[in-house]
């Protein structure tokens, strides 16, 4: 297959690069100043900037969409970019994909995303989100959709990947916050043991993404590990691997449940997960090599 990454170059896309590289022709659109993968013919361009179709190849069999604004996290001043990758780069891959005899695209979305399949109900269950970064997601969601009558569109929600290497995410954050002595604030409710989380391990993720894009998954399907953790047994986890009791304490606010529906996936008959105890082992024995 001759496949067309954005985003190559990030945590999880150079992974997937890696993952999807033998036995297929990798095309990694990557912002200038990265060098290029082995193996991977990189097109340089920054997705902040309309893209020249002219620069991509003629044709194409699938396009996976896992770009990050580069400031995703910072409100007001990164909306440009946040709408420039999240927003109008999807229309214009899209736009690619057909054009280039695409018969797949594959949109990486996030777990903070609870809009339903058959499009956003704005006012109704699920609230709509108060962040652009997720608002900006939806909103590529719902563009993808109609280009079903064109190739097979697959929406993946992360839920949480986690793995060596990578920045302070969230269980990055708790793993320092253990070795630190710092408290975990639980949430009111859901027993008492904070927010519950879907996770996933970083090569699990990949996996998933590498088997959608080789089966033409189409659809939308939450991406997580089944196991369902509170931040209370993700702390107690962390700390009985580093030998450190964790620190709690409550507040005021109510728990969020955070979780993955598993449906999709199980209907896909996806088993190949690891345990939080056995991907935060690997994350562990990496950080020491």
């Amino acid at each position: 297959m001759r496949i067309l990454v954005t985003g190559a170059t990030g945590y999880i896309g150079s992974r997937l690069c890696r993952h999807l590289a033998a036995g297929n022709d990798i095309f990694s659109l990557q912002r200038p100043g990265h060098p290029p993968q082995d193996g991977i013919r990189a097109i340089e361009w920054d997705l902040s900037q309309p893209i020249d179709a002219a620069i991509l190849p003629d044709e194409i069999d699938a396009v996976a969409h896992l770009a990050l604004a580069r400031d995703f996290r910072r409100f007001p001043e990164g909306v440009a970019d946040l709408f420039a990758v999240n927003v109008r780069a999807t229309v214009e891959l899209l736009e690619y994909a057909r054009t280039a005899g695409a018969s797949h695209f594959l949109l990486a979305s996030t777990g903070n995303s609870r809009a339903p399949d058959a499009g956003l109900v704005i006012g109704d269950a699920p609230t709509p989100p108060n962040d652009f970064y997720t608002a900006s997601k939806l909103a590529a969601e719902a563009l993808v959709r109609p280009y079903r009558s064109c190739f097979a569109v697959n929406v993946l929600r992360a839920f949480f990947p986690y793995g060596p290497a990578q920045d302070a995410k969230t269980i990055q954050r708790m793993i320092a916050r253990v070795r630190a002595g710092e408290p975990f604030t639980l949430g009111d409710g859901l027993a008492g043991d904070g927010d519950q989380l879907s996770l996933i391990y970083v090569d699990d993720l990949v996996k998933i993404f590498g088997r959608s894009i080789r089966e033409g998954w189409n659809g939308l399907f939450d991406a997580a590990a089944p196991e369902v953790l509170s931040v209370r047994q993700i702390a107690l986890e962390i700390g009985q691997q580093l030998g450190i009791d964790p620190v709690f304490d409550q507040a005021g606010h109510p728990a969020k449940n955070m979780c993955a529906d598993m449906t999709g996936l199980d209907q896909k008959g996806q088993a190949e997960y690891r345990s939080f105890a056995q991907g935060l082992s690997d994350l562990l024995a990496a950080e020491t090599t």
